[in-house]
């Protein structure tokens, strides 16, 4: 009896002692498979690229308006019924060139009474001249002629003259009218649509008359934009050292300005800046500039609205790496730079300006380190990484090609 309760006494013990021994194995064996998972962990691989120098420029960007260098309104100069319409729409025609006839059967009738006129007086005039001549030469006999009928003849003669100068200046008058049957391109150019269809009775005069078409001169064509106080005036500093020196104009500064069509990813089209106001709107605090453009390739066409490009700053020598390196801490932007020991460190930088998929480091990097693109997701600070290089891409950065922001 005593032997039974003496085992029973000491049963808990055991159990206690064998329950803690089983959780002490069990804490054991989680450390070690741990360790055995984190010895297991793979070295995550990544691509790198090099950070690269090269030379690049900063640059303002506006949005521009294209405009003809001429654009001109044919209208009609005279009344009269449209006889015939002498090009195509559409079509580029050169200066003196033909575009539309009027009648000119009436002008020419008229012209040509003018010019009968102008016979008539030649002949009274040379009657009233041969008349003056001998009445002059009667002047020496006394008592021949006295000075009042010579001084009448001499009237008659000069009336002559003068009506036969005024009959010349009606037929210069007609003439025109008559050139004016035959309707020329002013200027060389692009040419609208016809306005009119033949038959048309057309009104004349100088401000008045019917439209007949419109010309404009897109070689070359300019871009006019508007820009704010500070850019004006660093580009006025740029024209001169001094303000109290000739500034000169922006055409003799010969600065390039580029253009991006609305369909177009590139600022491929490149012009000068040749004319600046030389007052700023006081409402707006804005300046109006233009740019001209040779357009040899007629890519550009009047009325466009496009975005315009010019250089802000000298060339200089920039840090890039691909805009994909970055990664964001809240407002902290940060890269990951891969050691020689295989170390990827975590590095906080300052962006500068966008040159397409690069962008340009003003702290934070040096030339020839090499930095994560690919795998960001996978790295911790300090660890070790296997890498794998990618070649360094360069901006794109000519007069061709602007990517600059």
């Amino acid at each position: 009896m005593f032997g039974k309760q003496k085992l029973a006494f000491f049963r808990p013990s055991i159990v206690f002692a064998l329950l803690g021994l089983g959780l002490l194995l069990s804490i054991a064996s989680g450390c070690d498979r741990e360790q055995t998972a984190a010895a297991e962990q793979p070295v995550p691989k990544v691509t790198t690229t090099e950070v690269v120098q090269q030379e690049t420029t900063d640059y303002d960007e506006y949005t521009g308006k294209t405009e003809a260098s001429e654009a001109v309104e044919v209208r009609a100069r005279v009344f009269g019924y449209l006889k015939s319409i002498e090009f195509k729409d559409g079509d580029f025609v050169k200066e003196g060139q033909v575009l539309f006839t009027i009648e000119p059967d009436e002008y020419d009738a008229v012209n040509n009474q003018a010019l009968s006129k102008i016979a008539v007086w030649e002949a009274k005039l040379k009657v009233a001249q041969a008349n003056l001549s001998r009445r002059q030469a009667l002047m020496a006999t006394p008592g021949a002629i006295s000075r009042e009928e010579l001084e009448e003849y001499a009237a008659v003669a000069a009336e002559a003259e003068a009506s036969l100068n005024a009959a010349k200046a009606d037929a210069n008058r007609t003439a025109i009218d008559l050139k004016y049957t035959v309707v020329r391109a002013p200027i060389s150019g692009r040419i609208d649509r016809a306005m009119v269809a033949k038959g048309t009775l057309l009104t004349g005069g100088t401000g008045s008359g019917t439209l007949l078409t419109k010309i404009v001169d897109e070689q070359p064509m300019y871009v006019y934009f508007d820009v704010d106080e500070r850019s004006l005036l660093h580009y006025m500093r740029q024209r001169t050292g001094s303000r109290n020196s000739d500034p000169g104009s922006l055409r003799e500064l010969g600065i390039d300005c580029y253009v991006q069509l609305a369909d177009e990813k590139d600022f491929a089209h490149q012009g000068k800046l040749d004319f600046a106001e030389s007052e700023v709107n006081t409402s707006t605090g804005t300046a109006r500039l233009r740019g001209v453009f040779e357009n040899k390739d007629d890519a550009l066409s009047s009325g466009l609205f496009v975005r315009v490009r010019v250089p802000a700053s000298q060339p200089y020598q920039a840090l890039l790496i691909p805009e994909r390196a970055l990664a964001t801490d809240q407002n902290v932007k940060y890269v990951y730079v891969v050691g020689d020991d295989g170390i990827a460190n975590r590095r906080t930088v300052e962006l500068g300006p966008q040159r397409g998929e690069l962008r340009i480091i003003s702290d934070g990097l040096k030339a020839g380190e090499r930095v994560i693109v690919k795998g960001l997701q996978r790295v911790r600070p300090g660890q070790k990484v296997e890498a794998e290089s990618e070649a360094a891409k360069v901006a794109t950065i000519s007069t061709k090609h602007s990517v600059a922001e």
